[in-house]
């Protein structure tokens, strides 16, 4: 086992040797007596798992830890649903007449925008000759 394999199963399996994979556990016994890195290697995943092992531990108690969830479940039970919900709020079957709607009085406040000259779009004229030959030329589309 080299030692960026053995750095590599340190990282991934932690400072106990149990936890690593059986094929990898004679080899690393055998480095960690030859090499004093691979000692060093150990070392440093031994406190990595004993910083991980501290930060897992729960710093609230049992006790208050259920009160809280006893609180959640609480309020849970005593939620009112309304009576009146929102059409964009609703739950399936989606209800598409509203948006239909929306939809159509959308469409008819562009055509009389359009049709009233509110909105105006640019007529384009066929380019000129120059144009057509510095655009060929170009090899640009319009």
């Amino acid at each position: 086992m080299t030692l960026k394999e053995f750095k590599r199963n340190a990282a991934a399996y932690g400072a106990n040797l149990d936890h690593w994979p059986r094929s990898a556990r004679v080899d690393a016994l055998s480095l960690l007596d030859a090499s004093g890195e691979a000692r060093d290697a150990l070392a440093d995943a031994a406190i990595t798992d004993m910083v991980l092992d501290a930060a897992s531990s729960p710093s609230v108690s049992a006790r208050r830890e259920a009160r809280v969830y006893d609180r959640i479940a609480e309020c849970l039970t005593r939620r009112v649903v309304p009576e009146f919900v929102p059409w964009f709020l609703s739950r399936p079957p989606f209800r598409a007449a509203p948006l239909a709607g929306f939809l159509a009085s959308m469409a008819v406040v562009g055509f009389l925008s359009y049709s009233q000259g509110l909105i105006t779009f640019e007529k384009t004229s066929p380019p000129s000759l120059s144009g057509v030959m510095i655009v060929s030329y170009l090899g640009d589309t319009r």
